[in-house]
């Protein structure tokens, strides 16, 4: 769960929450006039998120590819119907 803190508690005492940003990992929204104004948070757990992040995209990326292949295949006429795709997949495995 994400931490809250002033702003001005974080300048008073910077220390003692980043040290417990350290320990919880997880960030902490910064407050001026009751806003959030800011979002700190431990190096690690970022680049952690961040590298999260990279690998979801890529895995994305690899899908959407996928799928443009197959739509590209289909628009070609590269396609087989189900029936015999099926039939051909149960031979050759000896299903």
């Amino acid at each position: 769960m994400s931490k809250t803190a002033a702003l001005t508690d974080f300048n008073r005492s910077p220390n003692t929450l980043l040290a417990e940003l350290h320990e919880s990992q997880q960030p902490c929204y910064l407050t001026k006039n009751g806003k959030a104004c800011a979002v700190i948070m431990d190096p690690d757990a970022f680049e952690q998120a961040m590298s999260f992040r990279a690998e979801a995209r890529e895995r994305e990326m690899r899908v959407y590819d996928g799928v443009l292949r197959g739509y590209e295949d289909y628009c070609a006429g590269r396609v087989t119907p189900a029936r015999e795709a099926l039939a051909a997949l149960r031979e050759k495995k000896g299903w």
